[in-house]
């Protein structure tokens, strides 16, 4: 009978640790800002990263993120921590920029960014 309650009280734990969702669902959705981001990151060579500059973020809520630059969309595999947002081309290099969520408002870096949809 003991096992049985260990068994319960294990299966309740993973269910509140599966509802609590990860970095990525929590993000999810389609942000606009003003195109102010500026992540403070500059490359030796190829100078900043392509999403500086980003007006829009759309997050799936899984690893894809789409950002518009200057009228064009790029897309970037990404993972969230606490406070820390990774960012991959599909290339060697990843950037990780910090990041905070409050509501409906997410800050990437030094921009502001409102949730749409």
């Amino acid at each position: 009978m003991k096992q049985y309650g260990k068994i319960a009280v294990c299966l309740l734990l993973l269910l509140t640790l599966c509802a609590c969702g990860s970095y990525e669902s929590k993000v999810a959705g389609v942000w606009q800002g003003d195109g102010s981001l500026d992540s403070g990151i500059a490359g030796e060579i190829d100078g900043p990263p392509p999403f500086d500059g980003a007006a829009r973020w759309e997050f799936d809520g899984a690893e894809r993120a789409v950002a518009t630059v200057g009228g064009r969309d790029l897309e970037f595999r990404y993972y969230a921590s606490d406070d820390t947002l990774t960012l991959n081309d599909g290339g060697e290099v990843s950037w990780g920029v910090p990041y905070e969520l409050k509501s409906d408002t997410l800050r990437i870096g030094n921009a502001t960014y409102t949730k749409v949809k």
